[in-house]
This record gives structure tokens, C-alpha cells and sequence, in this order.
């Protein structure tokens, strides 16, 4: 079976993807090379289909390529014959864009002057180009005006080319293809070698995509009568997907356990993505399916550990499945009532959204998914204790397992809805090995200390110049030059929130240069002292600032010294 074969296979809907296959992920440079391995006569690897009659989930290959659009997906309850992709997705959609369709509104176009040998076998040998038929036309006219200057005006350095629809090519007959080779040649006043490369390359692309070396299929199943016992099981196909995704470019875990989602609960094909894109409205969260299913994980009590195990078992997937409306529910209360009570709309402040999930699986079991009114205060502590010391941005699968697991789960599952905030304190003391809340802490993570500091919480901005940034008050390189140490030039005192487009040009002015156009008032509540922006007293400005900072914290966020008396022990 050679290329052309499988397109217009897939083209006539009888190769189709699965549910479980991930998203189309190559860009249009990866496209290209694959084009021009092809063209050069390398094989390209193996396509892995089952063909089946089974009523599974299925969508078709798109036949224009747009980001970020959901696809839609079919039954087969008719019970019609299907070949279905396991393995070789992403070439055979590249390949379908490329000489069926569109990549972003763009066609597929072949130099068809390109072939020319270089030393270097590494690079591009056939050009192949995504083009407006607008762009290639007036590419095409560049190089005919280049063509017929006088010697003398002729740029040395112009490369002429002429760009043929790939898709055209394909449909011509061969007398249409002899024709445009010919007419070509007159319009470009080949000979030679130019006009022997062009003759070989309508030839070679044409021989490439019919030769059943280039690309190999292979079939489970194929031609199986329909009842036949010897058909592969659903559970098989399963199995055998997974194993061949785990070779070569792996799925992640995450893939795997959302290809696997897809195939057992079908809906969540397009709820989960759906889901994710109306959660990150308003806000800079940046939550994914991962996340998602992290915490679709923690409420199943199926731990918070990616294990693809754990979904070879229905009764798990059952589960998933009833959880998710509510857990959803929790999400968007977390998500309120972090913005609302705490503040903050971005994740990369608190350390990761990590962070989250045990404010989720909390929020999964309170009565209607809300913070009672008795325990936003420590739902604000904890978050912020979580935030600036991040014991969940590494050993997360185990850390927020035995948090909720041994601190969360007992007690809501008796309805006591108090957030066990000295519990948090126990554990960060002895994974993080904080004493209290000090400037150590704040240091951990100045992003989230500033943002509390000047009021910034942290969201998506709608026009890009007013995006504040986190800067240095004393330039780097000036405290180098004085000695300074990299833990004081670092040091949270000495950065802040920028005003929208302040650090243009700032080079390494002195900070009263930096700041003098800057009202007192906003200098004021970013805790800077005009008056000590002098590298001579330096050590006490961030001794003075540094000391402001964490009172300033620990008084907005409501912790007091009694927070901490928690047992060091775990």
C-alpha cells in the first residue's frame, strides 16, 4: 500500500482516528522535511492500523488544519467496517494537509527548481513551502523579473525558484503534467541542468508517493471476518496502543491516561477541553487536562500519581466518570475563591498549580463546593503557606497524596469541614524545613511577595505594554562591579512590581535615575524609600525594605507567630 493509497483511504473516510489518539501536533517545518524525505526516496517508517467493526468512538482527519479547534467525534453503532490509526497519526495528517488540504489557510507548494546537490546532507535537499496562492504567486514573479534584468542588476545572491501546488501536481494527467513542464520551461528559459532537474523532480515526487517502500502499513485484523473469535479485543488494541506509544516519541503519562479516558468514557473527548478553556477565562491559572485529571485522580481516591494501572479497571473509570461534574464545581470554586479571598489569579505566582489540588479535593467535599465562612482565613494561610514555600513543585505524586490522604480525607470524610491549617504547617516545617514565617520564606518566592506588596494579582493583561514584570531596584551589574554577593543582589528587597513599560532603556541606571518619575505614593506602597536608593547604604535598605516586606505579608495574608507552634515532627 503506497501513500496515495492511504489517502484517498482516509480521504474517503474509511481510515479514521481513534478517541484515544492525542492531538495533531507537527508544524509546518516538520511537514516539510517529511516532504522532502520523501521526495529524496527515504522511507518514512510504518503506519500500525486495526481494522475493526467494533461501535468505539472515532473522528475523521481533518482536511484543513486550524489551532486550537475541537474535533468532532462519531459513533460507529452502524457497525461499518473501520480502519483505525494505532501508530503513524501525525505523518499521515501531515501528509493528508499537505496534498489534500490546508495548514492554517495555507496550500502545500513544491520548488520544483529546488534538488540541487549540497554538502551538507542534513539540509533541505526539495524545497517545500505552506503558501497563500497569493504569497506563491508573487514569489513565482520574483523570480521571472529577476530572470529578465540585464546581467548587471541581477542580484548574485537570489536563488529562482517557482512553486507548484503539490495538490495540483497530483490531480494533473500526465499530458497536463508534460504541458505545465514545458510551459515552465519557455516561461523560465531553461536548459541544461536547470531544465533536467525539472523534468526529475515532476517525475520523482509522483514515483515517491506510489512506491510502497516509502511508507509501510500494516493492519491487525485486516480482511478478519466480522464474527471471527480470532479479532484482537477491544482491551488488546488497548494494550497494544499504549506499547507502541511508549516507543519512540512517548506519550507523557498524562497522554496516556487521557487516551485512556477517551476510549472508556467517550464524552470526556470534548468536555475536558472544553472544560479547561472556560476555567482560564478571566484569569492566569493556565490549568490543563493534566491538572484536571490530577484531581479527578485525588477525588476518586486513586492517589494523585499519573498510573495508567489504575484504568485498566472499570469501576475506576465509573468513578472518574460520576466525579467529574462535581469536581469541576470545586475547580471554579477554588479558582473564585482564590481570586476573591486570597487575591492572586496566576498559578507561576503560587509556585504551580499544584498547589491547588488540596484546595480542590477540600473544596470537592464542603457543602455546594464553598469555603465556610469560618475557614477562609486558613483557607488564605495555608494557600499562601503552600504558595511561598512550594513543597508541591517537586515530589508532588507522593507529597499531596499522603497531605490529603492523611490530613484531608479523615476528617471530611466525618464532615468537619475545618481546613486543617496547623496540619499544613506540621508538614511544611518538615518537608521544607521552615521555622516560621520569615524573611527565609518570603525570599522562596519574591514574585508572590511583591504581588501582595503592590496589589498585583497576578492576571492576564489585555494589552501587552501594561504587563508589569519583576525587576531589580539596584542594577545587577553595578552591585557586581561594588562586590556584592549574588544572595544580596537576589534578595526579595531589591526587586519590584514594574510599572507598565518602565524597564525600557533602564540599562544600569542608578536606582534614583530609575525611579524619578515615579510618584511617592506608588513608591510608598511598594515599600521603597526614596531616601535610601544609595549603594553606600545598600545592606540597610534591604535589611529595612526586607523586614517591611514580611510584615506587610504576614499581616495581609492574617498569620501570627501561633500559626507556626505546630510539632516540628511529621
Amino acid at each position: 500500500m503506497n501513500i496515495i493509497t492511504l489517502l484517498n483511504q482516509i480521504d474517503s473516510k474509511e481510515i479514521v482516528l481513534p478517541g484515544i489518539q492525542r492531538d495533531f501536533v507537527w508544524d509546518e517545518g516538520r511537514i516539510q522535511i517529511l516532504m522532502d524525505s520523501i521526495a529524496r526516496g527515504y522511507p518514512i517508517g510504518i503506519v500500525l492500523m486495526w481494522e475493526t467493526y467494533e461501535n468505539i468512538q472515532y473522528r475523521y482527519f481533518p482536511k484543513e488544519y486550524v489551532e486550537n479547534s475541537l474535533p468532532t467525534f462519531e459513533e460507529n453503532d452502524q457497525q461499518r467496517k473501520l480502519k483505525v490509526v494505532l501508530d503513524g497519526q501525525q505523518r499521515l495528517q501531515s501528509l493528508y494537509l499537505a496534498l489534500y488540504g490546508k495548514y492554517e489557510g495555507k496550500y502545500l507548494y513544491f520548488d520544483v527548481l529546488s534538488g540541487r546537490e549540497a554538502d551538507n546532507y542534513g539540509e533541505k535537499k526539495f524545497l517545500f513551502y505552506f503558501e497563500t496562492q497569493e504569497r506563491a504567486g508573487k514569489r513565482n514573479a520574483a523570480s521571472l523579473d529577476h530572470l529578465f534584468k540585464p546581467n548587471n542588476e541581477r542580484d548574485n545572491g537570489f536563488e529562482v525558484e517557482y512553486l507548484v501546488k503539490v495538490g495540483d501536481l497530483l490531480l494533473m494527467k500526465a499530458t497536463d503534467r508534460i504541458k505545465l513542464r514545458k510551459e515552465i520551461v519557455q516561461k523560465l528559459d531553461l536548459a541544461g541542468d536547470d531544465e533536467v532537474r525539472l523534468e526529475t523532480n515532476f517525475a520523482r515526487l509522483d514515483e515517491a508517493l506510489r512506491d510502497e517502500n516509502i511508507l509501510k502499513a500494516s493492519t491487525i485484523d485486516e480482511d478478519e471476518p466480522k464474527d471471527s473469535p480470532e479479532r484482537e479485543s477491544e482491551s488488546d488494541v488497548l494494550e497494544i496502543f499504549v506499547r507502541v506509544n511508549r516507543q519512540g516519541t512517548p506519550l507523557s503519562r498524562s497522554d496516556l491516561i487521557f487516551s485512556m479516558l477517551k476510549l472508556n468514557w467517550k464524552q470526556s473527548a470534548s468536555t475536558l477541553p472544553r472544560f479547561v478553556d472556560d476555567i482560564n477565562k478571566g484569569n492566569s491559572f493556565e490549568l490543563d487536562i493534566d491538572f484536571v485529571i490530577r484531581c479527578l485522580f485525588a477525588v476518586s481516591d486513586l492517589g494523585t500519581k499519573f498510573d495508567v494501572e489504575l484504568l485498566r479497571r472499570k469501576e475506576h473509570i465509573d468513578r472518574i466518570r460520576q466525579n467529574f461534574p462535581r469536581c469541576c464545581d470545586a475547580i471554579r470554586s477554588t479558582v473564585d475563591s482564590i481570586q476573591h479571598n486570597c487575591w492572586c489569579s496566576s498559578s507561576k505566582a503560587l509556585g504551580g498549580y499544584n498547589t491547588l489540588v488540596p484546595f480542590v479535593y477540600y473544596l470537592f467535599y464542603t457543602p455546594k463546593h464553598q469555603v465556610p465562612n469560618s475557614e477562609i482565613s486558613n483557607f488564605r494561610k495555608a494557600l499562601y503557606l503552600f504558595g511561598f514555600t512550594m513543597p508541591f513543585s517537586r515530589y508532588a505524586d507522593s507529597r499531596l497524596a499522603k497531605f490529603i490522604r492523611e490530613e484531608l480525607k479523615p476528617s471530611l470524610e466525618s464532615k468537619d469541614y475545618q481546613f486543617p491549617l496547623d496540619k499544613a504547617v506540621k508538614w511544611v516545617k518538615y518537608w521544607e524545613r521552615v521555622k516560621g514565617f520569615d524573611l527565609d520564606v518570603v525570599q522562596r518566592n519574591p514574585r508572590l511577595a511583591l504581588y501582595l506588596v503592590q496589589n498585583y494579582p497576578g492576571a492576564e493583561v489585555h494589552l501587552k505594554a501594561n504587563a508589569p514584570d519583576i525587576d531589580h531596584i539596584f542594577p545587577r551589574s553595578e552591585l557586581r562591579k561594588q562586590g556584592f554577593e549574588e544572595a544580596e543582589i537576589n534578595h526579595v528587597a531589591n526587586y519590584w512590581v514594574l510599572s507598565k513599560g518602565k524597564n525600557q532603556n533602564k540599562s544600569a541606571k542608578h536606582p534614583k535615575a530609575y525611579l524619578k518619575d515615579v510618584d511617592e505614593a506608588e513608591l510608598e506602597r511598594a515599600l521603597i524609600d526614596r531616601e535610601m536608593l544609595d549603594y553606600r547604604k545598600y545592606r540597610r535598605f534591604l535589611q529595612q525594605r526586607g523586614e517591611k516586606i514580611v510584615a506587610h505579608v504576614k499581616d495581609k495574608v492574617g498569620f501570627s507567630d501561633s500559626d507556626f507552634d505546630a510539632g516540628d515532627g511529621a
